[in-house]
């Protein structure tokens, strides 16, 4: 199993609490009444809800940081996938270029799969 790294930051909507009091009076904000899936008419006046930015836990995951651990494998099944629809599509209509798209297309395949289905583990 994949060992999956976070750094958590004090979230500063609930000030590490886990609980929002950022409304009027100690009451809990629209944000995270919406976030609670409270109906649209009674999402005033609640006190004791959960914080919407970091789940009710008191640490928040900056939005930057999610991307960039998502961002990589994403791009990569994208162009994997395209490559795979090129290949096919090359194929089926009998293109002059079939080979050397193919040629390219496997090393880059290979690179991919390589490197995400390696049993060697960085630390």
């Amino acid at each position: 199993m994949q060992e999956v790294r976070s750094n958590l930051y004090e979230c500063k909507h609930c000030s590490g609490t886990g609980t929002c009091v950022s409304g009027v009076d100690g009451t809990s904000c629209l944000g995270c009444a919406k976030k609670s899936d409270l109906p649209f008419w009674s999402r005033k006046n609640h006190k004791g809800l959960l914080c919407g930015s970091c789940g009710g836990i008191g640490l928040a995951e900056p939005m930057t940081e999610r991307l960039n651990k998502r961002i990589t494998p994403l791009l990569a099944f994208y162009v994997v996938a395209f490559l795979l629809i090129l290949i096919f599509v090359l194929a089926i209509t009998k293109n002059p270029v079939f080979s050397e798209v193919l040629a390219f297309s496997s090393a880059v395949i290979g690179a991919v799969v390589g490197h995400y289905f390696s049993s060697k583990k960085a630390t």
